[in-house]
C-alpha cells in the first residue's frame, strides 16, 4: 500500500514539474531588429527542436534606400511563452521565398509542427492567370492565423496573440515555389507579416504580405503565404533536421507564472533601447531584473538602461552580475566596456573591448564600439580608422559603417577621404539626415564653405520638417553674414511649433545673429 502511495506521489510530482500542454499560440513571439537608422518589431514563431525561429526576410531587413537593403544578422527574439528575450543569429534567408531562419542560443521552446505536401490534397490549385482575374478564386479550406499584435484598447496597451480565420485557399506556382493565397480573412484587421497559418494544430504556411487585385467592380484581396513544405525544404537545405520540423519534440521549457508580465516588460524595454532612448527603459528594466534575478539578459538590459541614464557605476554592477550568470552572453563584454569607459577606466575598457572583438570575429557591433572608443582620443585615431574600416567590411551595405569611416577621417583632418566615405554613405541612404550633416560639417572644417552650404541646403531639402535642419543652415548662414536668410529660416522653424527647448535654442541663435546679448533665464523664486 505504501509503495502504491509513493508511486502516485512521484507521478503527481512529475506532473507538476512537467511543462504544461502547449498550443500554437505558445510558439508565437516577436523579433526585435536593431538597424542602422531604425528599430522595429515583427511576428515570428518557433520551429524544429525549439531552437529555431521562422520569420519573413523582410522582417530582418532594413531598407536603406530603394537601391540598398541590409539584412541584420543579430536580432532579438522575445518569447510570449517564457517571457524571455534571447539574442539570436541569422542562420539563413531566402529572398524569393521571403523566409528567414534565426538560431536561438537555447532549445526546448514550444515549436510549431509544419504540414507536409499531402496535407494540401484538398486545396485548390491553379494558374497565376486565374489569380489575376477579378473574381475570388479558390475552394473552401478553412485556416486560422496567429500572430502577436498590440491591443490598443487595453489600458495600458498590451501585446498578445491575436487570431484570424480564412475560409478559402488557392495554390499556384510563382517562380521556383508554390504559394498559398488566402481569401475571406476575418476580422479585416491587418495580419502581421510572419503570422502562422494553421489547420487544426499544424502550420500550413506563413503569412508574407497582402495582395490586392484591381481592375474589377471591386478589389479582390488575398493573403500571400509561403507554404510549409517549401519552408521545410529550405530549412532542410540549411541544415535543420526535417524530422523535427514535422514532429517537434515535446518542449522542455517551462512556462512561468509571470511569463506574460515579463513578455510585456521585455517588449517595452527593447522598444526604448531600439529607439535610442535607453534611459526610458530604466523602470521596466528594473522591474524585470527584480522579477527574474537569474536572467542574465535581463541584467544586461538593466545595465544598458542605467548607462543611458548616466548611472555608470550601477550599470557596471549590473553587467558584472550578468557575467556571473552567463559570461558568454553576446554583447555583454562590449556593454561592460562602455560602462568602464564612462567611468574613465580607459585601460580596462580597451582591454574588454579587444576581448569582445576577439571572441566575436564575425559580429560588427563590438568592432564599431571599439572604433568609436578610439575615435574619442586624438592619439588613437589610426586605430579608430583600422576598426572603422573593419566594420565596413563586415557590413558591406551599412551606411552607418561608411559614415563612421568618414567621421574618423575628418578627425584625422583627411578631409577628402572623409568626403569620399560620407559620400558612400549618402549613396546608400540619400535621405539620411546625419550623413548630410556630416558632409556639410566636413566641408566646413576643411575650409570649403561653398560645398558646406550646398550640403546644409540639401539637408533642409531632405528633411524639411526637422527643426535641426533649419538650425544648422541658419547658424551657418549667420556666421557667413547672410543674416536676413538666416532669420527667415528661424522664423520658419518657429512655425513648426517644436518643443520648448528647441524654441529656446532658436531664440538664442536669433539673438546672436541680431547682435543682442543672450537672454538670462530667471531662476524660479523659492516659495
Amino acid at each position: 500500500m505504501r509503495a502504491i502511495i509513493l508511486v502516485l506521489a512521484l507521478m503527481m510530482l512529475a506532473a507538476s514539474c512537467a511543462p504544461a500542454a502547449t498550443t500554437l499560440s505558445d510558439c508565437a513571439g516577436v523579433v526585435r531588429v536593431f538597424g542602422d537608422m531604425s528599430s522595429w518589431m515583427s511576428s515570428c514563431f518557433v520551429i524544429g527542436d525549439g531552437s529555431y525561429v521562422l520569420t519573413t526576410w523582410d522582417s530582418v531587413t532594413e531598407v536603406i534606400s530603394k537601391d540598398t537593403k541590409q539584412t541584420m544578422r543579430f536580432p532579438l527574439f522575445i518569447s510570449a511563452y517564457t517571457g524571455q528575450a534571447y539574442q539570436c543569429e541569422l542562420k539563413a534567408f531566402n529572398k524569393e521565398l521571403n523566409v528567414a531562419i534565426l538560431k536561438l542560443p537555447v532549445s526546448g521552446l514550444p515549436a510549431a509542427p509544419l504540414a507536409q505536401i499531402a496535407d494540401f490534397a484538398k486545396a485548390a490549385y491553379g494558374t497565376m492567370g486565374q489569380l489575376s482575374d477579378n473574381d475570388v478564386v479558390g475552394n473552401k479550406w478553412p485556416t486560422s492565423l496567429y500572430a502577436i499584435t498590440l491591443d490598443k484598447s487595453a489600458k495600458p496597451p498590451k501585446l498578445g496573440v491575436s487570431q484570424w480565420s480564412a475560409d478559402k485557399v488557392f495554390i499556384t506556382d510563382i517562380g521556383n515555389y508554390k504559394w498559398m493565397f488566402l481569401s475571406s480573412v476575418d476580422p479585416s484587421d491587418a495580419v502581421p507579416n510572419g503570422a502562422m497559418v494553421a489547420r487544426d494544430a499544424t502550420v500550413v504556411g506563413m503569412y508574407v504580405n497582402k495582395l490586392v487585385v484591381t481592375g474589377g467592380k471591386q478589389d479582390v484581396i488575398y493573403g500571400r503565404c509561403a507554404m510549409a513544405p517549401e519552408m521545410a525544404r529550405f530549412c532542410g537545405d540549411s541544415g535543420i533536421d526535417t524530422a523535427s520540423l514535422y514532429e517537434p519534440p515535446k518542449p522542455t521549457a517551462v512556462k512561468a507564472k509571470d511569463a506574460d508580465a515579463a513578455f510585456q516588460l521585455c517588449c517595452r524595454i527593447y522598444s526604448q533601447i531600439g529607439a535610442r532612448r535607453p534611459a526610458l527603459a530604466l523602470q521596466p528594466a528594473t522591474a524585470l531584473a527584480a522579477a527574474r534575478p537569474q536572467d542574465a539578459q535581463a541584467k544586461m538590459a538593466l545595465g544598458i538602461a542605467q548607462l543611458g541614464a548616466g548611472k555608470a557605476d550601477e550599470a557596471l554592477k549590473s553587467f558584472d552580475e550578468a557575467t556571473k550568470l552567463d559570461p558568454k552572453l553576446p554583447m555583454l563584454r562590449t556593454n561592460r566596456a562602455l560602462a568602464l569607459a564612462a567611468l574613465k577606466k580607459t585601460s580596462d575598457a580597451e582591454s574588454e573591448m579587444l576581448k569582445a572583438v576577439e571572441e566575436s570575429t564575425a559580429d560588427p557591433r563590438p568592432v564599431v564600439a571599439l572604433a568609436e572608443f578610439y575615435l574619442a582620443n586624438e592619439k588613437t585615431l589610426d586605430k579608430a580608422l583600422e576598426y572603422a574600416k573593419k566594420a565596413a567590411i563586415l557590413s558591406p551595405n551599412s551606411a552607418a559603417a561608411e559614415l563612421l569611416v568618414g567621421k574618423v577621417e575628418k578627425s584625422r583632418k583627411k578631409y577628402q577621404e572623409a568626403v569620399n566615405a560620407i559620400g558612400e554613405a549618402i549613396k546608400m541612404s540619400p535621405d539620411w539626415w546625419e550623413a548630410w550633416y556630416a558632409l556639410g560639417s566636413t566641408y566646413e572644417a576643411g575650409g570649403d564653405k561653398t560645398n558646406a552650404e550646398k550640403a546644409y541646403r540639401m539637408l533642409l531639402d531632405k528633411q524639411p520638417k526637422n527643426p535641426d535642419s533649419y538650425m544648422t543652415l541658419a547658424s551657418f548662414l549667420g556666421d557667413e553674414g547672410k543674416k536676413d536668410e538666416a532669420l527667415e529660416l528661424i522664423g520658419k522653424l518657429k512655425a513648426l511649433n517644436p518643443p520648448k527647448e528647441v524654441l529656446d535654442a532658436a531664440q538664442q541663435l536669433q539673438d546672436k545673429i541680431e547682435g543682442k546679448k543672450p537672454t538670462e533665464v530667471k531662476k524660479p523664486q523659492a516659495k
